[in-house]
């Protein structure tokens, strides 16, 4: 009976889990990846504590899925007690039919995580370029494969501790009755509909108060304090609006008589209505679900892209560094070419001037002075001198050409002697400097400049200048000729060196490991180093959510359907036609896929604004190209659900249909 009763989409569910616990489970445990990509420890401590809420997670959705199982089965369990089975004996078969799941998806498990594990392996060991002999990493760890036997036993007994306490409680009648109540009905009024609208609302209004700065509640307050108020505000008001609002708004659309009643939608609304009062818990779940999982994997993949793409403003030369010794350029140049035979390289060196602003200048930019007092911030651990480091307008063009940004060059022309372009730190420093006057004082006589434009575009990388004065070439070697160069910058740059970290390193051994050496290649590598294991065990979780998110959709919506059988039947015998069943059953599940989506892209959006406002640093203007992956994780998203929506709407027709066929095939072979 038990090998009868099992679900092959219990099975296939509960087998995607064991998977993804079983692949992290080998990779936390693969000592040969954790010395090549950790050596603090830092991955280790972190795949501990990932571990802990991975376990939570996956008896969490267990639990949930035998418990919605066991609702569904409510009826059946009566029929036994009526037969004369003890619930001892039930219980013995709702344990038997577990083990016999769990032992399934354990050995399927094993088989696709251990294929995973290999797969994880050999993509970190090519994105990070690291040798690592792939005969030596078994395909089943048996330390693994030991610790997953242990948990998947835990998991069954704590299924069999739920199911025996159910059935204690439960009396002969609950059984059979219990799914009609399976859960308490959620009332719905005017005023906790209108209170869960406001808390969204207002929720997203003080999301959208960050963008205000300095000036926002959430500096003025405390982030934290905010935050939780916030977060507070939007679960409360998801509650109430799913709870309240939603059905409110659908049972006074039933008012509107001539769009109520349709062929389709005088089905549509009752149902929705009813489902809604009936699963109202579940469909918050889910919706707090759906926003946790698009949150994670958009704030996962801006973190990693966002770092990535202000490496071409923190080191926007493939090298640079500085020239402090009479031997260094030509020492440089022997080791660059030593590493690289390439004739495309440029060597371009760049004297970089302090100057002085008048004392009586007013408000000058925040570059002007940042880093000159020490501190905790970053820029501030190495002071600097307070001034405008000025570099000439032919330099500043030649270093572009050879970084080949050649459209970064369209928006400049030559600039006159009063003239000068400045280039912010970040895109909100202060006020607009286009426009202001600064006189400099220049062998003891202020020559005022007037800021024509200011830009992002940096040509030497932040460790090498801060408060970059482009000026004329005229006034640079006015400049040069009564002062002595503050910096002497190397820039290098080529195809032929393009990504050569044996290059950079053989430099860095040099000069010394010098906070001044700086490399565009080696900051992405540096970055998607550090990087690429903690997304990969944040990946972990984000899949899980998606396997359960869409599991839990798939077999409310199937069971709601199955509950259904003898209404489709009816309508059916009204003169529905098959496709435009098919059309109400699409329009009842794509209603109960996109609240918890719709719910979960809108605080998703906002979390992220926020998250990316307060806690990133901003070095780069606001464009689209910004938020590219926050869109695809999006997108990833909505392909995901589209592809479970498509799933169920094919199981829910075909259990409408085959209920159909039986039942002319029982008319048609009954007596007269």
């Amino acid at each position: 009976m038990a090998l009868k009763n099992l679900k092959n989409n219990y099975l296939l569910s509960v087998s995607f889990v064991i998977t993804i616990f079983f692949a992290f489970t080998s990779f936390s445990m693969n000592r040969i990846m954790l010395e090549k990509i950790s050596g603090d420890g830092r991955v280790e401590t972190m795949c501990s504590t990932i571990s802990i809420f991975l376990m939570a997670f996956v008896i969490f959705y267990m639990s949930y899925a035998n418990r919605f199982f066991l609702r569904r089965r409510t009826k059946e369990l009566g029929i036994y007690a009526l037969l004369g089975y003890r619930k001892s004996t039930i219980l013995s078969l709702l344990t038997t039919e577990n083990l016999l799941s769990c032992l399934g998806a354990f050995v399927i498990g094993i088989l696709l995580g251990g294929l995973l594990h290999k797969g994880i392996v050999f993509g970190i060991a090519k994105l990070l370029n690291l040798t690592i002999n792939n005969a030596e990493i078994p395909f089943f760890n048996l330390r693994a494969i030991l610790k997953t036997a242990c948990f998947v036993l835990i998991i069954i007994i704590i299924l069999a501790l739920s199911n025996g306490r159910f059935l204690l409680k439960a009396s002969l009648m609950d059984l059979v009755r219990f799914e009609k109540s399976a859960e308490k009905q959620a009332k719905f009024h005017a005023v906790p509909s209108i209170i869960g609208f406001m808390f969204v609302i207002s929720g997203y209004c003080i999301a959208l108060d960050i963008l205000r700065g300095q000036k926002s509640m959430w500096f003025t307050v405390g982030f934290y304090a905010v935050g939780m108020f916030t977060f507070t505000l939007i679960i409360l008001g998801t509650v109430l609006f799913i709870a309240s609002f939603l059905p409110y708004v659908v049972q006074i659309s039933k008012k509107n008589k001539k769009k109520f009643y349709t062929e389709t939608r005088i089905i549509t609304s009752p149902s929705f209505i009813y489902r809604m009062r009936s699963n109202a818990k579940t469909l918050i779940m889910l919706t707090l679900l759906s926003a946790a999982t698009l949150t994670v994997s958009s704030v996962m993949a801006l973190t990693l892209y966002y770092p990535i793409a202000a490496v071409s403003r923190i080191a926007p030369s493939e090298i640079e560094c500085r020239i402090e010794n009479e031997g260094d350029l030509s020492a440089i140049t022997e080791i660059i070419n030593r590493y690289s035979s390439g004739e495309d390289i440029i060597f371009l060196q760049t004297d970089i001037y302090k100057v002085k602003a008048s004392s009586t200048t007013t408000q000058l930019p925040m570059e002007y002075s940042v880093g000159t007092s020490k501190g905790d911030a970053d820029n501030e651990k190495i002071l600097r001198n307070a001034g405008f480091e000025c570099i000439s307008y032919s330099d500043y063009t030649a270093i572009l050409n050879a970084q080949r940004r050649q459209k970064a060059l369209e928006q400049f022309t030559a600039l006159n002697n009063n003239e000068c372009i400045f280039v912010r730190y970040q895109p909100a420093s202060g006020k607009d400097e286009t426009g202001c006057t600064y006189p400099l004082l220049i062998d003891d006589a202020q020559i005022p400049v007037t800021v024509t434009r200011t830009t992002l575009e940096n040509p030497i990388s932040f460790a090498n200048s801060v408060g970059t004065l482009i000026v004329s070439d005229d006034l640079y070697h006015r400049i040069s000729q009564n002062a002595v160069p503050e910096t002497k910058v190397l820039s290098v740059n080529g195809n032929s060196i393009t990504g050569n970290e044996e290059l950079f390193q053989a430099l860095s051994a040099y000069l010394d490991e010098s906070p001044y050496l700086q490399g565009n290649s080696h900051r992405i590598h540096e970055v998607v180093s550090l990087s690429s294991s903690t997304f990969l065990l944040i990946g972990f979780l984000v899949v899980l959510f998606f396997i359960a998110t869409g599991s839990i959709l798939y077999f409310n919506n199937i069971s709601a359907v199955a509950d259904s059988k003898s209404d489709y039947d009816i309508l059916t015998k009204m003169g529905y036609a098959d496709r435009k069943i098919k059309k109400i059953i699409r329009k009842q599940t794509i209603t109960f896929f996109g609240i918890p989506f719709l719910f979960g892209l809108a605080d998703c959006i906002f979390a992220t604004l926020v998250y990316k406002t307060a806690l990133m640093q901003d070095l780069l203007a606001n464009s689209i190209v910004l938020y590219t992956p926050m869109i695809a994780a999006i997108a990833l998203t909505l392909i995901i659900y589209l592809i479970y929506y498509i799933m169920t709407v094919n199981a829910c027709h075909t259990i409408v249909y085959y209920c159909s066929v039986v039942n002319k095939s029982s008319e048609k072979h009954a007596p007269n």
